[in-house]
């Protein structure tokens, strides 16, 4: 099985800074130094340079946010649905486009409601007709109170029905109720439609409501006009400005949460019914000491960083404050201007040498090989890392490509001299594939280290058997005895 050994180099090297045996190795042809290790100095060897990135320590603000997820309505959603019966003979709008209060935007066939109008307005004016002389006789004292009492309800009662038939007849006109968008039409032309039926529904996307849930321990930290921002997966670049305008009073006792209501900007991106991250803002502070989240050493048991001390990395620990997403603050422990180490931290120890790299993570690319190399998680975290230092997709996969073909740092070194190429087999792969800084590490180091260095292997896809063979025939050609 092919082996990335230069990216297994580059891991080893780590470790080598870490510490280990000070004793020279087996000099080499013409007494120089093995590729990649220093001069000699007082009979030892010292160890060879981490590549590392860095960054200065510097001032900002930092918020801390309460986490959740949500879903986007709109505040004003309605459905439009048909008040009267009859076939739709026009249709004004379409799906998708802007309505006006009042505009017209659909009609359902009005013959039969005009000819209830004008029927009812006919009875209305023989009731009017029968009134004005019923009245006209009670003045005179030609009729009774009980006759110009009825004269006078039947008036009112056919202006009542000349009235109903005229709503009758307006409701054959569908109009918008205010200015929105039309989400759907549910009708077709032609359709024959009954009171109830679902005719259109409209949206007015400003403003948009995201509802979320949150637990009751959070209830103090909540107040309306907070403010927060959220994002969605349509555009997993932007962040849009949100803040609470409603809390609900009461907690739900089956879930234990409350619901809190913010108002969203959609700068004419979001619609309703998108999924969001919402991030509520509960603290902040200005000009605090903010560093990178990644910038943590992972195998430390406390929060701990390193920091590029002239050629060295020297650990510091940290006390923390508030926390974001990528970003921690730092309240004891580092100063403004600390060259803070934010790649190749992991598995440096206090007064390793360290030597900078560019702005592309380079000591991690060249551990990118898909098939033998680290896990796909960690070339995935390799990945977004190079994003996040501004290298576009087709440079991140060019350049990933370059280390699965042998490309990447470290590949390619020269062979070790000193024992002209004897003990074929395992001992000429080891000498001519892993670099002479690796096999020479392996050579020196502890049983405790040498466990650590077969973790390592295990992880860049090497079995144990295979790991073992490596190890023993190094450790043979070189004559250790541990």
């Amino acid at each position: 099985m092919k082996i990335n050994f230069a990216a297994l180099a580059l891991t080893l090297l780590t470790l080598s800074a870490c510490g280990g045996s000070d004793d020279a190795g087996p000099p080499r042809e013409g007494g120089g130094s093995p590729p990649g290790m220093s001069g000699m100095k007082g009979g030892s060897q010292p160890s060879a340079a981490v590549p590392v990135q860095v960054e200065p320590v510097s001032r900002r603000s930092i918020s801390q946010n309460l986490e959740t997820n949500g879903t986007l309505e709109a505040e004003n959603e309605v459905d439009i649905v048909a008040r009267t019966s009859g076939p739709v003979t026009e249709i004004n709008t379409e799906e998708g486009r802007l309505i006006r209060a009042g505009q017209l935007i659909a009609r359902i066939d009005e013959r039969e409601a005009k000819n209830q109008v004008a029927i009812s307005t006919v009875a209305r004016d023989e009731a009017k007709l029968i009134f004005d002389r019923a009245r006209n006789s009670w003045d005179e004292g030609l009729v009774s109170q009980e006759a110009y009492d009825t004269a006078l309800s039947k008036l009112s009662s056919a202006e009542a029905q000349l009235e109903s038939a005229e709503i009758q007849f307006a409701y054959t006109e569908i109009t918008a109720p205010f200015d929105a968008l039309v989400v759907t039409r549910d009708i077709k032309l032609a359709q024959y439609v009954t009171p109830g039926t679902t005719l259109f529904r409209i949206s007015d996307f400003t403003p948009l409501l995201c509802r979320v849930e949150v637990p009751e321990k959070d209830f103090p930290r909540i107040r309306v006009g907070q403010p927060a921002h959220i994002r969605v997966e349509a555009y997993p670049g932007d962040s849009f400005s949100a803040e609470v305008v409603r809390l609900r009073p009461t907690v739900d006792s089956a879930t234990g949460t409350f619901t809190v209501t913010l108002e969203v900007a959609g700068q004419d991106k979001l619609r309703p019914g998108m999924f969001t991250s919402v991030y509520l803002q509960t603290d902040t502070h200005d000009d605090a000491i903010v560093i990178p989240r990644d910038a943590l050493v992972l195998d430390s048991l406390g929060d701990t960083v390193f920091v590029k001390s002239g050629d060295d990395a020297e650990r510091r620990e940290v006390r923390l404050g508030l926390r974001s997403e990528n970003l921690v603050e730092v309240l004891e422990g580092l100063g403004e201007g600390d060259l803070l180490i934010v790649v190749g931290q992991d598995g440096l120890a206090d007064g390793t040498p360290v030597t900078v790299i560019g702005n592309e993570p380079a000591a991690l690319a060249a551990a990118a090989d898909e098939s033998s190399g680290p896990p796909p998680e960690a070339i995935e975290k390799m990945r977004q890392r190079m994003k996040e230092r501004g290298m576009s997709d087709e440079a991140i996969e060019q350049r990933l490509q370059q280390m699965r073909e042998g490309g990447g740092p470290g590949a390619g070194r020269g062979q070790r001299g000193g024992d002209g190429g004897k003990g074929g087999g395992m001992g000429q792969a080891a000498d001519g594939e892993i670099p002479p800084f690796m096999a020479q590490r392996i050579k020196e180091a502890s049983p405790e280290e040498l466990q650590g260095i077969k973790e390592r292997m295990k992880q860049f896809g090497m079995s144990e058997e295979r790991i073992n063979e490596v190890i023993k025939q190094i450790r043979r050609d070189g004559g250790s005895s541990n």
